[in-house]
């Protein structure tokens, strides 16, 4: 009788260890998984964006091909530009998003559309491949970084093409910077504080505007709130209520939380998220498996913004989404440069990876995690900024401090 349990017993590891072999793998986008595409839901919310289930034409392998010989584009921090540059910028901007918002619904590179994407990537609307139960989200894990990395660089193509200029670049919003600092002798870029709504989106006479938002990022002299206490921070409560802190002690609070979140808290592992594989169930709820980043700032401005930011299904239907983000994917690039061992991910489930995104040309790309880690290959950097008003953050001696 024991011999026989034995080997049930080892019949059921050799099984366990076959099943998890052929399960872990990296999550892996393909025509079937938008064949299959069904309804979604966040929080019990139904989202119905599933994108066209039959993709059409060829399918094809995205690889970088920046041009070495060129200088990188630069995205810049928006509260620097002034003159000429402010406005030469703020008129492409706007032309982009008229000529974007113009688009007819079936261009998968229309706004709308491009919102559908996101949502169908952020509510459980894929399956993942050979399940009929296990659905993808690319939040709420590892690949909430490299995703969004992805987004915005196709997003940033589409402008290109609609404005026929291929250097333009989509500046970034730098709200993680609540403090106006005096630069070095001969050190270049952006020491202006940048944690107020930039002016070019909150225009109702431009294409850049959108009016559901909450009331407060219509303050033009009020800080955002990115340290809202994230139990705060649930669909099921409604829209969170906002503590109405003096300026002081709102950047107080800002660089507090950056530094915890960007240096405190930040591991690899903490920092990007939990590993999501084949296999693994979506995660639900953030702090089970949300990286330190997505956290703080990232939900907690979402949150403060409000209207449509307030939830995947919606969110990138907001402009204001896409430099919010450009600034997120900055912030990991910062966190890279900090040392303490903040290296990305190795593991080959996190780096191949892969998703389908449309390009400026209404291609479907083909594209892996391993190929958006490199911004030089990618073709772009990022303005200095003044990242040490939060990276060198003391309580003990910041104003405000108890």
């Amino acid at each position: 009788m024991a011999s026989i349990v034995a080997t049930v017993l080892l019949i059921q590891c050799l099984l366990s260890i076959l099943l998890t072999t052929t399960l872990a793998a990296p999550i892996n986008i393909t025509r079937e998984t938008f064949r299959t595409c069904r309804p979604g839901n966040w929080f019990g919310n139904p989202a119905d964006c599933c994108p066209p289930k039959v993709i059409k034409g060829p399918i094809v392998d995205f690889c970088p091909q920046y041009d070495a010989t060129k200088p990188l584009r630069v995205r810049k921090a928006l509260q620097c530009l002034s003159g000429h540059e402010l406005k030469t910028y703020t008129r492409k901007l706007e032309k982009g998003y008229a000529l974007m918002r113009a688009l007819p619904d079936s261009d998968p590179r229309s706004l709308k559309r491009q919102n559908e994407i996101h949502c169908a990537y952020g509510t459980g609307s894929f399956i993942q491949d050979g399940s009929t139960n296990l659905t993808i989200d690319v939040h709420i894990n590892w690949h909430f970084l490299p995703w969004h990395r992805m987004f915005v660089y196709f997003h940033e193509k589409i402008l290109q093409k609609l404005l026929g200029d291929p250097e333009f670049s989509l500046h970034f919003w730098n709200f993680d910077n609540s403090v106006t600092a005096t630069p070095r002798h001969g050190s270049r870029g952006c020491y202006k504080a940048g944690h107020f709504v930039p002016p070019m989106y909150n225009d109702p006479s431009k294409a850049t505007f959108e009016a559901n938002r909450s009331f407060m990022t219509f303050e033009p002299n009020r800080p955002v709130d990115i340290a809202l206490d994230l139990s705060q921070l649930s669909p099921l409560l409604g829209p969170p209520t906002f503590p109405n802190n003096t300026v002081e002690e709102q950047t107080r609070l800002n660089r507090e939380i950056m530094h915890r979140s960007m240096i405190t808290l930040a591991n690899t592992t903490s920092f990007f998220g939990k590993a999501y594989r084949v296999g693994d169930a979506r995660i639900l709820i953030p702090a089970a498996g949300a990286g330190t980043i997505e956290l703080w700032p990232h939900n907690t401005l979402h949150a403060y913004i409000g209207g449509w930011m307030m939830q995947p299904t919606t969110a990138p239907i907001d402009p204001l989404f896409y430099p919010f983000h450009a600034n997120m994917e900055r912030l990991w690039s910062v966190w890279r440069k900090l040392g303490y061992g903040n290296d990305d991910p190795t593991d080959p489930d996190w780096l191949d990876a892969t998703f389908l995104f449309w390009d400026e040309n209404a291609v479907m790309r083909r594209v892996k995690v391993r190929d958006f880690v490199d911004l030089n290959a990618l073709g772009y950097t990022f303005e200095e900024v003044n990242d040490a008003s939060w990276i060198f953050f003391d309580n003990s001696t910041s104003p405000g401090a108890p």
